[in-house]
């Protein structure tokens, strides 16, 4: 398995990406569009303020050569870019620049493990960090914007009335989880491990429940 690809697999990220889900779920409940645009630019923030020390970081490693340091650097440009021109404006844009995030995200930590494993690089403690940092910040970007597109599609101010008016099942659900989630993280990874199947069906079940009130 790949250095920023363990990363992501670990089961401690998979924990964080089902409570980073929650998360957004919940907000999507409890807060108006607009306050959930605001939050949806802050966290755009924060992943592009991880993207300066994870990149400096991995200038320190050594054995990458001038030539593909400048292709991981192209891949950070990249998503600088994405990050300061999306805008959450209007559902078919925002759906197509969501598509270009999660893809230029993906196409960094491909690149980043490539050129490690062509230096013969294992990460050391503070790249380590500075990725877990940014991966973080990248799941509770990419779990915010999964249900930011969700609240694109209620058209209809019915539509949304039926949505608030069922929006207390749908917390009370998400605050289930969240308890789930927690009681599985005070286990031990192996332990942990055993639930994973029924961790990400409980999250999937949270998913089908927005979108099916929006039919």
């Amino acid at each position: 398995m790949s250095k920023i690809t363990e990363i992501r697999e670990a089961i401690d990220t998979k924990l964080d990406q089902w409570a980073s889900s929650a998360m957004a779920g919940e907000t999507l409940l409890q807060q108006t569009k607009g306050q959930a645009l605001h939050q949806y630019e802050a966290l755009k923030k924060r992943l592009s303020d991880t993207l300066e020390e994870f990149e400096s970081e991995l200038a320190k490693a050594k054995g990458i050569t001038n030539e593909n340091m400048q292709e991981i650097q192209a891949r950070f440009d990249d998503l600088r870019l994405r990050l300061a021109l999306c805008k959450a404006e209007a559902r078919d844009s925002f759906e197509t620049q969501r598509d270009k995030i999660q893809h230029s995200i993906a196409m960094l930590e491909v690149t980043v493990d490539r050129q490690l494993a062509a230096a013969g690089r294992v990460i050391h403690e503070s790249l380590r960090k500075a990725a877990n940092e940014f991966i973080a910040a990248a799941i509770r970007l990419e779990a915010e914007m999964e249900f930011l597109a969700i609240q694109f599609k209620v058209k209809k101010d019915d539509s949304w009335a039926r949505f608030t008016h069922e929006k207390r099942a749908l917390i009370l659900q998400i605050n289930h989880y969240k308890d789930r989630l927690e009681e599985k993280k005070r286990m031990t990874k192996d332990k942990v491990a055993v639930f994973e199947g029924e961790l990400s069906e409980g999250m999937s079940q949270i998913k089908h429940a927005f979108k099916r009130l929006l039919d």
